[in-house]
């Protein structure tokens, strides 16, 4: 119950934001008759989201028609377009950077169906060269001329991120560009070729990251060198990720010397050819490592700053840190083989590394297969369990032995105890959920069942006071009681629960 003079006043608001499509709040039409309004009464507005199925090439060529007008507004500061395209291609209008107060352009194409969306820049007018700040374009097909025209012309950028843009170019070229902090680029490659990455007069890039994804993972890739002392200007990079970026020990002693700022370090490295991996640095304080091979078997970090360390692969190497004090160390496993003693002897090794740790297990072999003597695990431990585990995520795939007694989680209460586990269903046998069973056996009906593939007596039981759970983040802690039997025993299928355990 407004006056009149209320009417249209929430059509002053700067902001336009639509979700128009598949089980979204609104129709094309609905977006139609608003977008008129505003056009006809020349009501200003300072940014403009659309997120958007678009069922056809009828309504994609609607919505181009619709876009060209809001982009040539001077009052527009950022457009933001996330399309979704369901058999029809669409190219964004030449007026897209006709705004000369645009500091923010964000096109998002998901790759439902790749080279759907186009800036072809047939007759490009780009008056926002002295106010664009930001560019982020993704899943969007765009030619290499075209690219390094934007570019080039709008040299007060700070961010730019072209996430599957560069599909098939011989040369990337990030040139003159003075306030440029951060730079992410990825691509797919169909083809057996270089990309030659030009980055020159950028002396305040701080965040870069490179990646590159086969396609044809049979075909051999050629050596990238995105760190050409002759195109490459990069010494205050502060944050650096490489993934799937063939890296050698040359490329490494360089990345020493040449980023003597660097804080942060990714690599995605599947490609790595050695079973060693060792690095240096006087300035990393965060190391990320993961889609290394499995004949991986040795990592040493030398790293006087480094406190988080996060890796992840199919295989547990040995970890050394000689000079770092890490303070978080996350482990992620994606195991396929059965493991031994070693395994968790290993593991219980690692854990004395950092101050706080968290491990993530996904299992892909079945638990039962697992063939580990936990007396010889005992005798051979000189560590009592690691109460610095703060949370273990934990899942199988494909597990159909779910009931049986299994010595895994055995041993590894015998190397840890974790505050928190987040136990997830198997990824095919949804009523499985292995922690869960475990809880029920063990912490309900207190039965500990010997098998041949165990032997000696389960002593973790003991040592746990009590358990808490809990189905989702938002619920409140309840102790474990009868009453959860039903989410325990796998007669509510699909279930992720949380528990924390109070150990003694």
């Amino acid at each position: 119950m407004l006056s009149k003079s209320w009417l249209h006043a929430w059509s002053t608001f700067p902001d336009l934001r639509f979700k128009v499509g598949r089980k979204k709040s609104m129709k094309l039409v609905d977006m139609e008759r608003t977008l008129i309004r505003y056009l006809h009464d020349n009501t200003p507005f300072e940014r403009f989201y659309l997120n958007i199925d678009i069922e056809n090439q009828d309504s994609a060529s609607h919505v181009e028609k619709l876009i060209a007008p809001i982009a040539t507004k001077t009052c527009l500061k950022e457009i933001s377009l996330l399309l979704f395209l369901w058999g029809a291609s669409f190219t964004l209008p030449d007026e897209i950077f006709a705004s000369e107060n645009l500091t923010t352009i964000r096109v998002s194409a998901p790759r439902i169906h790749p080279n759907s969306v186009w800036m072809t820049m047939t007759n490009p007018v780009i008056k926002c060269v002295s106010s664009l700040r930001e560019l982020h374009l993704e899943g969007v097909t765009i030619s290499e001329e075209a690219l390094h025209h934007i570019l080039s012309s709008c040299c007060l950028l700070e961010t730019i991120e072209l996430l599957h843009s560069c599909e098939g170019f011989k040369t990337i070229k990030i040139k003159n560009l003075p306030r440029l902090y951060e730079l992410n680029i990825s691509f797919c490659s169909l083809y057996e070729n270089s990309t030659t990455l030009e980055i020159s007069d950028v002396p305040k890039l701080g965040v870069f990251s490179y990646y590159r994804q086969y396609v044809f993972q049979s075909h051999i890739p050629l050596v990238i060198d995105p760190f050409n002392s002759h195109s490459i200007s990069v010494r205050r990079v502060r944050q650096l990720k490489l993934v799937d970026v063939i890296i050698d020990n040359t490329c490494l002693d360089m990345i020493k010397s040449g980023f003597p700022f660097l804080v942060s370090l990714t690599f995605g490295l599947t490609y790595w050819k050695l079973t060693t991996f060792h690095f240096s640095s006087s300035s990393i304080k965060r190391l990320f490592l993961y889609s290394f091979p499995d004949t991986l078997i040795d990592i040493q970090v030398h790293a006087p700053k480094l406190l988080i360390f996060d890796f992840s692969c199919n295989t547990l190497p040995s970890l050394l840190f000689p000079i770092s004090s890490l303070k978080q160390l996350s482990v992620s496993l994606r195991l396929k083989h059965p493991v031994d003693v070693s395994f968790f002897l290993n593991m219980r090794e690692a854990l004395r590394l950092s101050r706080k740790c968290d491990l993530h297990i996904h299992l892909s072999q079945p638990l039962v297969d697992m063939d580990i003597d936990i007396d010889d695990l005992r005798t051979r431990l000189l560590l009592p369990p690691a109460t610095n585990v703060q949370e273990l995520r934990f899942q199988t795939t494909e597990d159909e032995c779910m009931w049986e007694r299994s010595p895994f989680f055995d041993a590894f209460f015998e190397i840890c105890h974790p505050k928190r586990v987040y136990a997830k269903p198997d990824v095919r046998f949804k009523h499985n959920n292995h922690f869960c069973r475990l809880m029920l056996r063990e912490v309900l009906e207190k039965k500990t069942i010997t098998t041949t593939t165990t032997t000696g007596i389960v002593y973790w039981p003991r040592s746990l006071k009590h358990v808490q759970l809990r189905q989702a983040l938002d619920k409140k802690w309840e102790t474990l009681t009868n009453s959860h039997r039903s989410f325990l025993d796998g007669s509510t299928p699909d279930v992720y629960m949380y528990f924390n355990l109070n150990w003694c």
